[in-house]
Order: structure tokens, then sequence, then C-alpha cells
């Protein structure tokens, strides 16, 4: 089989690109129609029974065999070897002799007896059913996101999807279906597969996870192969095992500890992904995104640890999915809550008090989620500050999950997160800074028929900034982004070979870029508001190809738009030329982008396996801040249109990953290049306050990131850990701003840490941590 390795350029014109990705398109559907492969074997069989035979040729050849152990002589005892000989001409040899025939019919190689009665062979074997449905914690209820379903016999298997419903199509007989997921035992069920089946699989948790490893190695065999490149899952109980700063766990400041990830500094929120800028990483929460993740100027991040159910990390090969940002999607899911018994827990720290209750509304149909956080370090300082009048940081995750019928699930999660910071001055006024953010998500699931799965997300998420001059009589500084958006997305699993998964979302955006409120001027705007919308149609496959490839390509189509009321200045070498006025609902801006995806991965041995993958992303939304803070600044976010172009990433990706299930150990290494076009600079002492002219600011350039990261982890057992090492460089070129290329703020070339976890008891855990990292790269005049 040759293998052909594509490298899309980011200077070759689109429509090169467009023709390659076709070309992409149609080598798959050859491989997908392709007969009995033309290539070389060598086998040797001494004296082994013919059922046996065909098991061992199956994984010699990667095909698949159909046929009736009471129809042909399956106990016949073969004696026969051969070296570098066709496939075609050893089949051949083999079952004449054994007085079988042997066709290609579909995907698999049917065998029959000589002068068998063909047509109604034909008949059956053509047959093919479907066995779907939801794979869930058997105790509470929660669907189970990546479980494996696994058919020994054919070496077929399937993981469940972001919700967790799978589906696996196979021709009609008996089966042993084997699932299995991570701290759960494995389930073992035979099927007569007759017709199509709905099966919702019950894994029960395995209590203790300290005594012995607990590891399933299909679902290790299957989340290798499956897995993208540079893809990583944390599970909430490693998010409670790491240190935590004043007894506060906190799940994006874990990431701390992945290679490639590094903060901005000790007690920041703002974190950078293989070079890129903070404002290029997409947070998602239960599909909302989280613009500012910061609690307390940064020290903390707003997702409270007990209401995460998984946590799954894109550096690169974003699903085509995904989309809006050029760095990194951390897509975080959130517990469903428990069917069957009421449930909860509480805890107190030294900066804070948490809580989280789940439980029925109506056993085993519908259940609801709720956790609540709220510091209390303010009464502390007001001791020493009388003049203090409010210092907190609030959390509040609530959720529904209701089974409507047995094809339909309505999922709705509402976020809200708050800080305040207020003080009285010496003249009795009182100020100070105030932000939060809120989204709410509305999910419908749907499956039709046995194949096609369907979920239709509406959401909406807000981030509002206050810097408050006179808070009582609503004298305030005020920046705010809303974004909302109706997403519909349809997963087809056609076979187990292709699944097939396209989608749609429109939706549309409100920018204050920061202006000043005072009740007393009626004509208060200095700077313009802006109303955007987009439009989005994506599609892909991932195909597996001869069981031991796995080709992904999709493509994702993007209109963005800009739309009034609103002025809009000219400039002309960036000075203001003229302004232009548009109309409630009036476009003046519009552009339509492609971003192509395609990834490869190929099975080296059980537990091992190599990626390859190439990604093009844009990004419409831009925060414009040139603060060197690393903790929480005045944010301004303005979207692209006439004066600001949309920023490109082109991002190549080769990796390799190797399990040892037995052991629970996981190696990965990644080497990365990354291109970006339309980076965002500002000339120097730029005003970002109460500017009218901010984009007159900005200028724009290209850069490029690079590097390799490493990573070694236990994940059970009574010793945990994991050690990880990264290099990147990142680089910048704005001619308008010096003449050379120089290191970005963030380029950060030295990653290294270590932590570890080590059980004493089921409840009790000692964790320890090692970071080195340098220092931001800083100009100063």
């Amino acid at each position: 089989m040759q293998i052909i390795f594509l490298i899309l350029k980011h200077d070759i014109s689109w429509c090169k690109n467009l023709l390659v990705f076709a070309f992409v398109f149609f080598i798959s559907s050859i491989y997908a129609q392709t007969g009995i492969p033309d290539k070389e074997i060598s086998v040797s069989f001494k004296n082994i029974p013919l059922e046996k035979v065909i098991n061992e040729l199956s994984g010699e050849t990667g095909m698949d065999f159909s046929y009736n152990p009471n129809a042909i002589p399956v106990d016949t005892v073969i004696n026969y070897s051969c070296k570098n000989k066709k496939i075609q001409l050893v089949f051949e040899e083999i079952f004449t002799g054994a007085g079988i025939q042997f066709e290609l019919i579909g995907n698999h190689i049917v065998l029959k007896e000589v002068n068998a009665d063909l047509p109604a062979i034909e008949e059956k074997i053509e047959k093919k059913y479907t066995i779907s449905g939801y794979i869930v914690d058997g105790a509470s209820k929660e669907v189970l996101i990546g479980a494996a379903v696994y058919n020994p016999e054919t070496g077929l298997g399937t993981l469940s999807n972001n919700y967790g419903f799978f589906s696996i199509t196979l021709p009609a007989g008996r089966y042993t279906l084997q699932t299995s997921f991570l701290g759960y035992a494995v389930g073992s069920r035979i099927i007569e597969l007759n017709s199509n089946q709905t099966w919702d699989i019950d894994l029960e948790p395995v209590q203790s996870m300290v005594e012995e490893v607990v590891i399933s190695s299909i679902n290790r065999e299957e989340l290798i192969f499956n897995s993208l490149a540079a893809q990583t899952k944390v599970e909430p109980f490693e998010i409670k095992q790491e240190t935590a700063v004043l007894g506060e766990t906190d799940m994006l400041k874990s990431f701390d500890n992945l290679p490639g990830i590094s903060f901005q500094s000790d007690g920041s929120s703002y974190f950078f992904v293989r070079g890129g800028s903070r404002d290029q990483n997409l947070i998602l929460l239960d599909e909302a995104p989280i613009y500012n993740p910061s609690h307390m100027l940064g020290l903390f991040t707003p997702i409270i640890p007990e209401a995460v159910k998984s946590a799954t990390i894109y550096k690169a090969d974003f699903p085509v999915e995904y989309g809006g940002k050029l760095s990194s999607v951390i897509d975080i899911r959130t517990k469903d809550g428990n069917m069957n018994q009421l449930s909860g827990s509480a805890s107190f720290g030294l900066v804070s008090a948490r809580m989280s209750l789940e439980g029925p509304i109506i056993k085993d149909k519908s259940s609801y989620f709720l956790s609540f956080r709220r510091s209390y370090f303010g009464w502390l300082f007001k001791l020493t500050s009388p003049n203090l009048r409010d210092m907190f940081f609030t959390d509040f995750t609530s959720k529904v999950n209701i089974k409507l019928t047995k094809k339909d699930r309505l999922f709705v999660t509402l976020y809200h997160g708050q800080d305040k910071f207020l003080a009285k001055t010496s003249d009795n006024l009182v100020n100070g800074l105030e932000w939060s953010n809120t989204s709410f998500t509305l999910r419908w699931n749907h499956i039709f028929g046995e194949r096609l799965f369907s979920n239709t997300t509406f959401y909406s998420s807000n981030y509002n900034y206050f810097l408050h001059t006179d808070y009582d009589r609503g004298f305030n500084w005020n920046s705010k982004i809303t974004g909302t958006h109706l997403k519909s997305e349809f997963t087809y699993f056609l076979n187990p070979q292709n699944r097939v998964k396209f989608g749609a979302k429109f939706g549309g955006y409100f920018f204050n870029p920061g202006n000043y409120s005072d009740p007393n001027i009626s004509d208060e705007l200095t700077v313009s508001e802006v109303n955007s919308a987009e439009f989005i149609l994506y599609g892909g496959n991932e195909h597996t190809l001869a069981e031991k490839f796995l080709i992904s390509y999709g493509l994702r189509i993007n209109n963005w738009s800009d739309f009034g009321e609103a002025f809009i200045v000219q400039y002309r070498n960036h000075e203001p030329a003229k302004v232009d006025y548009y109309k409630k609902g009036e476009n003046y801006y519009s552009r339509a982008m492609l971003e192509p995806r395609l990834s490869l991965s190929y099975k080296v041995a059980t537990f091992s396996s190599l990626k390859a993958s190439y990604n093009r992303t844009v990004q419409n939304v831009h925060l414009i801040n040139n603060s060197l803070s690393p903790f929480n600044s005045l944010e301004v976010w303005l979207p692209s249109g006439p004066n600001i172009k949309p920023q490109f990433s082109s991002i190549y990706n080769v990796g390799y990953i190797h399990a040892w299930p037995e052991k629970a150990i996981d190696f990965s290494v990644d080497f990365f290049y990354k291109t970006l076009q339309n980076q965002i600079g500002f000339i120097y002492h730029s005003k970002m306050l109460l500017n009218p002219f901010i984009e007159g600011e900005i200028r724009q350039g290209n850069g490029k990131a690079y590097g390799f990261e490493m990573a070694l982890k236990k994940t059970q057992g009574r010793f945990t850990g994991q050690i990880s090492y990264a290099f990147t460089g990142s680089l910048l070129k704005m001619p308008e701003l010096f003449q050379d290329e120089y290191p970005a703020r963030q380029d950060k070339p030295v990653g290294f840490s270590v932590s570890s976890g080590y059980f004493i008891k089921p409840r009790w855990v000692l964790s320890a941590d090692l970071i080195y990292t340098p220092g931001l790269m800083t100009t100063v005049p």
C-alpha cells in the first residue's frame, strides 16, 4: 500500500488546496472500494485447523472473513507454507484444496462449500444489522464519553461519542461484544445479530483504584488508534490529585503539568499553548465559550472541579466541529446528575467554600446537578481595611438531564461566575473592578434509526467587565462581548470503518469595545459598538483503511459579516481620514474562508500508533490588549472588519503514542510547526481606553511557532504521576514595528514538569509538583 503525504503550504492558493483536498477524498474512496490487496505475504501452517488458519489469515492480511461454521469444514487440518506469495494465490491454494470457494462481497471474504447454493448464501451474507445505544455509569446513569465497544472475532470496534452514544454495524451472525472504560469493570455480552437492536450498556465502576491497576486493554487499544494528534484527556480524579494553591483544586491550572502549555507567571490564569497568544485558546463549557477564565485577578479559574465530568484538550488536529481559535480547544463537559439517588459534597478551604448536590427528578428518567462556590477571604481583609466594601468571587453551575424518549435526550446547563472588588476612597466615592461570565446551553440529542445521531445546541455566552469610578451613581467604564448561536450536528455511523460528521452553525456577536457611562451625559458613546454574524458549514469523515490506517478529513466553510448600527473609521497610513456611518442591520463587511482538516493514524502495534495532521484555522474575535500584567486587566474585544484582518494558522503535527496497559503507563512525543498570519501588535504607547480610533493603534504581521514535546504518564495504581518536557519557539515579524524577526512575548523555549501522587489509603493521597519554566520576553523603551 502506498502512503501519500500531503503538505499544504500556507502560501499555496486556495484553489490548489481544494484540488489537493479533493484528491485525498478520491484516494480514500479508491481504498474503500479495492478488492483483495495486491501484496505478498509469508505464512506457515502445520497441522492447524482451518478455523484457526482463517483467523491468522485475517490478522496477516487485515481482511474480514464471513462464513457459516456449520457449512464449511472448519475442523479440516491444514498443512501449507509459502514465502512472499500474492494474497489471491494463497487464498486459492488453501481454500480450493479444502473444498471451499471464496468471493469478495462488500468488505468481506465470504467462504462457502463448492457447489453450495450461492444465491441463498449471498442473500444471507449481504444482510447487515446495527446495534446501537448509550454507555452509562451503572451507579449514577451518567453517560460515558470514549467508552469502547469491541468484537474480538472480527477485530471491529467503536467508541462512544461526547454524549455516550455508540453504533456498530456487522453482518448477521452471532457475536461477542465487549465493553470497557477506564476505572470500570469490563462487560461482555453475546449478541444474536439478526435484526437492528438497541443496547444501553451499564458499566459498573471499580470501587478502589489503589490496591490494583484497573486497565482495559480493549479500551486502550481503541483510544490510542482513534485519538487525534496532540489530544489529551484529563479525568476528574486526576484534577483532585493535583497540588492546590491555598487548598483550591483548579482544573485549568492543572494544565501547567502538560507539555506545550505554559502560564504567563505564577498566580496567573493566562496561558499560552505552543507559542500562541492567550486569546487564541477556545475554552468551552458544555459547548458555550468562556471568554475570561479568571477569578481573584487570575489567581484562580472559574470551573468548579466537582462539576467536571471530562475535559479534552486539543493542541493540533482539531476535530472538524471546532474552530474560531488558532492554538487550542479545551472541551469541558459537566456532570449530568445522578438518576438513581441523592448525593452531595461540601468542602471548606482557606479561600472559599463550595458544595455540590445531585439526584433524580424522576428516577431513571431525569436528574439535576448543582454546584456553588463563594470566596470568603474578603471578610479577613475587611478587618484590616475598613474602607473595603466588597471583595469576593462566586461560581454557580447547574444542569438538568431529561430522557424524553428512548431516542431523545434534553440537557440544560447554566453557568454564572462573578468577581467584585470595591473600596471607598478618601472623598467617599466607591470605585473598583467587577466582571462576570455567564453561559447558557440547551442541547437536544436525537437518534434517527440506528446509525444517525444528531445533536442540536442553542447556546449564549456573555462576558461583562466594569471599571467603576462612582459605583453608587453608576459611573463606569464598560467592555462587553456576547455571543449567541444555534448549531445542529449529525454523526452517521456508516459502518465500523466510516464515521461521517456534518453540521451547520449560525449565530451573532455583540461587541462593546469599551465606553464610559455617565447618567448625566446623553451622548456617552465614544467607541463604536459592533454587531457581527457568522455562518459555518462543516463536514468530515473518519475512515479506517485495512485496519491499521485511520484517515480523517474534513472541511469548514466560515462566513463572517459585520453589521450596523455602527460608525467605522477609514484610515490612511494609520491616520483617521474619514468616518462612515451605517444604519441598523446594514452590512458593511463580509468574508468567506475555508478551513481544511486532514489527519492520519497508523497502528504500528497493538498499543502503538503514529500520527500526522494538518489543520488550517481562522480567528475572527480578537483581544485588543497591550498590557504586560500577568493578572486580570482591562480587556477589549473586537471582530474582524475593514481595519482588522482575520488571523490564520496552519498547524503541522507528527506524533507517536505507545502504552503499556498492564502497567498503566503511556508515552507520547509530538513535533509541530505552526505558521501564523495577521497576528496583532500595537504601536508603542498605544491608547486602549476610551479611544474611538483604537483600530489605528493596531499593526498586523506574520509569525511562526515550532517545537516538540514529550510526556511519560502513569494513570492508575498506588503511585501515579507524569514527567513532561517541551521545547517551543515563537517568532513574529511586523515590519511596521520592527524590521527583523523577533521573539514573541509568549516565547518560552523550555518547559519541564514533574507531577506525582501517592495513595496512602483509599481516601488519602500525597501529591507533589515540580515545574521549571523561563520568564516572558519583555521589550522596554
